[in-house]
């Protein structure tokens, strides 16, 4: 109450809390749009071993012996299409690779990813 009698007006409502959960989901969802071996093999790079990359990501889709005895890797994922859902996607691309190559000590060292070719 004010000094005067009246009730104080509180600055929250209905419509505020609405408006707040909706921008919180939005950002969540947004968060969430990172692909989460994007966000792990970020972290890995420089340090990770052949080891742990397929103890994360399992065996890859593809692996390649260079001249130089290093090793370059491609996971494959592809789209699970639910309405509202594109899976690992980002950029509307059915299917998506991932490169990753590792020095001859077998420690990732650079990855990419790029939409799926022929390989």
């Amino acid at each position: 109450m004010t000094e005067t009698g009246k009730p104080v007006e509180s600055e929250w409502s209905p419509t505020r809390g609405w408006a707040f959960a909706a921008i919180a989901g939005l950002t969540f969802s947004l968060a969430a749009c990172l692909p989460a071996q994007w966000e792990y093999l970020g972290k890995a790079n420089g340090h990770a071993t052949q080891e742990e990359i397929k103890d994360r990501l399992g065996e890859p889709f593809q692996t390649k012996t260079l001249a130089d005895q290093t090793q370059v890797w491609t996971y494959r994922y592809e789209v699970n299409s639910f309405p509202g859902i594109r899976g690992d996607m980002r950029g509307g691309a059915p299917c998506m690779d991932y490169i990753l190559r590792f020095d001859s000590k077998q420690i990732l060292n650079y990855w990419t990813r790029q939409p799926c070719r022929t390989l």
